[in-house]
């Protein structure tokens, strides 16, 4: 802003200034431009480029960078607009200055001006004049004087404007950023290297691992990683410098810090936290070796009885969603952790008095409402981040190498039957590990539940490991003695239900076709009976489907779940026979039918309301379910035309299960799922509501698809839209005939009463275990 001064106000770089709005109006059309192409790609993203839920949710990604760029593009304007003032406003000054200064010059002339008088000196009259003009003088300077000290006043005011104007928010931050620095020895910006901050910032994490620090440490650790935390290179750095080793400690020594009270709770859970979040980033992209290398560090001296190093891991890994520890670490402390268990019979679970990481999650129970308890199970959280690598966790537990600790079968077999079926999760787990562990399998590359926006294989190596995974471990956990309801946590019973989604075609199928000749553990079928080209889905009897189901049922939340899952397939399917030729009516119906039964059979109830949503966490998983459901891919249904503008959609691009979802909305008013509540509440008074209901949904379900059929046996009957239960029920009595016409053409003999059977079998396939007991 100049150097300046008081006697010189108007003193300023005109040329740096307008150099500098320059290039701020070159960031701002750079960014616009930006702004232009990606809104243009949002545009652009048509259902005749890639359609269904994944470019939805591409495109919707996209609004984050848009909206940066539009706040960073309004901060310029502003900046570029508050320098355009300033220097409006300070050329302004200058020229008034330039005219004030003039006149003080020409004041000081006048005072100081020296006559060349003869030896008697000037005439009175001369002296009287030169008088009255040197007062005149001194008037103009005080005047000038006054008037050039409010040009700097002037100046003061706009040069505080402008930098307020271009003060960032977090100015105030610069301060404990510059303590924080400083504190770790750097002073000048030819220090402010990633290697030297990591260095240092190992050094002070180390310092406080030791039990050497003050608060003010602690406070500069935080300060450090907020500003370094995000910073993949420094954390990396940091993190190695340290060792796995030291990083246990530190999470260790901030959690007895709170209990000893030599650190504030929130305090100590920040930090944690952020070493966490550090660690998460720092081991992204280890290689093997330095993941396998770091997981033996933070090992090294591991013991269940003292020490408390396994609560320590598992807080590092008890926020799988949100900050994963990097894949190689993970994969290596999972095998330790197996080798450990199935060959010394050593339970990874801490039993040291007061471990720091179990004070941490107990504080963090309050943020998230997950069980501050469950880092005490370390195999529980290593295994949940586990399934956060889809790929490797179906390699893990399919591994088809021979297993040493038992010298029988596969690896991949042994660790199913003791991960799911020997161990007992009950106490701590609560069986979340396994369950995130197997959900995670289930979305592996080529698998059931991968949306690629490639085409899809649905009997690829992946998609048939899936499903034999997926049977194998049900039959394990329907062995495993702990695996009750009571022992299952809500964000383990949702898991499950995520797990079995993308095996729910299957279920689907096996009551209507009992008498398959197919074996277990899978069942080749097409995608809900409508797909041109087949699926490998796990084979399971009812009884054991009834048996896992009613377990994540039994918990509000997993039952929550699951009614998710099983509204949207029905509004699939609803979608696919709107929308694609030579569907069975019937089939679909039926299909639907086993559905509804799945619903009302795993317990739903006015029991659910607001408790499936208490904790944020288990909220956050319930309704990822809509997209993870939404994604999944359907393979083979042929070349389809649909949508707004009629467009065709490739065969070879394959669809996702959210397509099918937004067509079947629209066959049905509010979507299967709402309307199918609607009218049991109107048809309270029957005796069995909800068959009834399926009944009527069905029946508009054919007359949707049928009605103008030229001369179909549907072309006189009604519009039924709009109807409530009673009238829809007189509607459907008296057009039975021509409802029952249009199911024969479709499947000779059948009739809507034979949806009934349908509706039982999947009533008994989701039977909640309260229900089986009371029956």
């Amino acid at each position: 802003m100049g150097n300046w001064t008081r006697e010189d106000p108007g003193l300023f770089d005109a040329g740096s200034l307008g150099t500098a709005a320059t290039g701020l109006q070159t960031v701002e059309t750079t960014l616009g431009e930006a702004r232009t192409v990606t809104t243009n790609s949002q545009a652009g993203m048509t259902a005749e480029v890639w359609s269904g839920d994944a470019p939805a949710t591409w495109t919707a990604s996209l609004d984050t960078p848009v909206a940066t760029i539009d706040a960073v593009t309004t901060a310029l304007s502003a900046a570029r607009t508050a320098i355009g003032a300033y220097s409006e406003t300070v050329s302004g000054i200058a020229t008034r200055a330039a005219s004030v200064k003039q006149t003080m010059f020409e004041s000081n002339q006048v005072i100081n001006r020296q006559y060349a008088d003869p030896a008697g000196g000037p005439t009175p009259e001369q002296a009287q004049h030169r008088q009255l003009q040197e007062q005149a003088a001194m008037g103009d300077l005080t005047l000038a004087r006054s008037a050039l000290e409010g040009l700097a006043d002037e100046r003061t005011l706009a040069d505080s404007t402008l930098v307020l104007a271009l003060t960032p928010p977090n100015a105030s931050a610069w301060e404990a950023q510059r303590q924080a620095l400083a504190a770790i020895g750097i002073t000048d910006s030819g220090s402010l290297t990633p290697t030297a901050v990591a260095q240092a910032m190992a050094e002070l994490g180390n310092q406080i691992a030791s039990g050497d620090y003050s608060e003010a440490d602690v406070s500069n650790l935080q300060t450090l990683y907020d500003l370094y935390g995000k910073n993949p290179q420094v954390m990396a750095q940091m993190n190695l410098a340290m060792g796995g080793e030291n990083v246990v400690s530190l999470i260790d020594e901030l959690g007895r810090g709170v209990v000893d009270g030599s650190i504030p709770a929130a305090a100590a859970l920040a930090l944690a936290q952020s070493v966490r979040g550090g660690l998460s980033v720092g081991s992204e992209r280890w290689s093997p070796l330095t993941g396998q290398n770091f997981a033996e560090e933070m090992m090294a001296n591991a013991s269940t009885g003292v020490g408390g190093d396994p609560a320590a891991i598992g807080f590092l890994f008890g926020d799988p969603a949100n900050a994963p520890i990097g894949v190689t670490t993970t994969l290596a402390l999972a095998d330790m952790i197996d080798q450990e268990e199935r060959g010394n019979y050593h339970i990874w679970q801490d039993g040291s008095p007061m471990p720091g990481g179990t004070t941490l999650a107990l504080l963090e129970e309050e943020q998230t409402g997950l069980s501050g308890l469950r880092v005490v199970d370390l195999a529980g959280r290593v295994l949940e981040t586990l399934g956060q690598y889809p790929d490797e966790a179906l390699e893990w537990l399919t591994d088809g190498s021979d297993d040493s600790i038992s010298g029988e079968g596969t690896l991949g077999d042994a660790r199913v039957d003791y991960w799911y079926g020997e161990r007992d999760w009950s106490t701590y787990d609560e069986f979340a590990g396994p369950a995130g562990l197997w959900a995670g399998t289930q979305y592996a590359t080529g698998g059931p539940g991968a949306a690629t926006g490639l085409p899809t294989d649905g009997t690829s190596p992946a998609w048939n490991n899936a499903a034999v995974l997926t049977e194998k471990i049900m039959q394990q956990l329907s062995e495993n003695d702990s695996f009750k309801g009571e022992n299952v946590s809500s964000l383990a019973s949702v898991s499950i239900v995520r797990a079995l989604a993308p095996q729910v075609p299957g279920f689907v199928e096996s009551p209507l076709f009992a008498d398959t000749s197919q074996d277990p553990p899978t069942q080749e079928v097409s995608f809900f009976g409508i797909s041109d080209e087949t699926g490998i889905y796990a084979n399971v009897p009812v009884e054991l489907l009834a048996d896992i189901l009613g377990v994540a049922a039994s918990d509000p939340s997993g039952n929550a779940a699951l009614g998710t899952v099983l509204t949207q397939y029905q509004d699939a399917l609803l979608g696919a026979a709107s929308q694609l030729d030579d569907v069975s009516v019937h089939g679909t119906a039926e299909r639907i039918a086993v559905l509804q039964g799945m619903i009302d059979g795993s317990g739903k109830g006015e029991q659910l309301g607001e408790a499936a949503r208490h904790d944020q966490a288990v909220a956050d998983a319930i309704d990822g379910l809509e997209t993870v459901v939404g994604m999944i891919p359907v393979p083979g249904l042929g070349t389809v035309v649909g949508g707004v503008a009629g467009q065709v959609i490739d065969t070879a691009q394959g669809y996702a299960v959210g397509e099918l979802i937004g067509w079947g909305g629209d066959s049905l008013e509010g979507g299967f799922g709402n309307t199918h509540d609607a009218l049991v509440e109107d048809l309270a008074s029957s005796e069995d509501a909800s068959l009834d209901a399926v009944r009527l949904q069905t029946a508009q379900f054919v007359w949707q698809l049928e009605h103008d059929t030229p001369d179909g046996p549907l072309a006189g009957v009604p519009d039924p839209s709009g109807l409530d239960g009673p009238e829809l029920q007189a509607w459907y009595d008296d057009h039975l005939d021509d409802l029952l016409e249009t199911l024969d053409e479709q499947r000779g003999g059948s009739t809507f009463d034979s949806l009934a059977r349908a509706y039982r079998a999947g009533a008994m396939n989701a039977q909640d275990e309260n229900d089986s007991a009371d029956g």
